[in-house]
C-alpha cells in the first residue's frame, strides 16, 4: 500500500483490483483487509487522506514518514527476496535446465544497474 501511495492517491478498491490484476487472481485481498490496513496505516501516520478522482472513495496518499518506512521495508524485502531466488534457482535446476537459466536471469535483473535492464529490454 504504501509503495502505492507514494507515487499516487489511492483508493482501498483501485489496489485491490491492481494486486488481483497483477497477481494472475492468484492473490485477491479483500476490501475488509485492504480497508483494515489502510486505517492502520493512517493511525501510524504512514496514510494521510487526500480527495482522489472518485468523490465517493477515500483516496489515501504516503506522508514522508510513510516514504520512509517504506525504504526501510523495502531493501529488507529485496534482500529476502534475493534469498529466495537463490534458493528457487538451487531446486529448478533439479527439475530442469531451462527453468533455472531463467531463475538466474531473474536473480542478475533484481540485482543489475537499471541502465543494463535498459539495454536488455532494447535487444528485444
Amino acid at each position: 500500500m504504501l509503495a502505492y501511495a507514494s507515487r499516487y492517491p489511492v483508493t482501498g478498491a483501485e489496489l485491490t483490483a491492481d494486486i488481483k490484476s497483477r497477481t494472475g487472481g492468484i492473490w485477491n485481498p479483500s476490501p475488509g483487509s485492504v480497508y483494515f490496513l489502510m486505517n492502520e496505516l493512517k493511525e501510524m501516520s504512514l496514510l494521510v487522506p487526500v480527495k482522489g478522482k472518485d468523490p465517493h472513495r477515500k483516496a489515501y496518499i504516503a506522508t514522508e514518514q510513510g516514504k520512509s518506512e517504506l525504504a526501510k521495508v523495502s531493501e529488507a524485502l529485496l534482500e529476502t527476496l534475493n534469498r529466495e531466488i537463490t534458493l528457487l534457482s538451487f531446486l529448478a535446476t533439479m527439475v530442469d535446465p531451462t527453468t533455472a537459466g531463467r531463475m538466474e536471469f531473474l536473480r542478475w535483473a533484481m540485482t543489475a544497474d537499471p541502465s543494463q535492464l535498459q539495454r536488455v529490454r532494447q535487444t528485444k
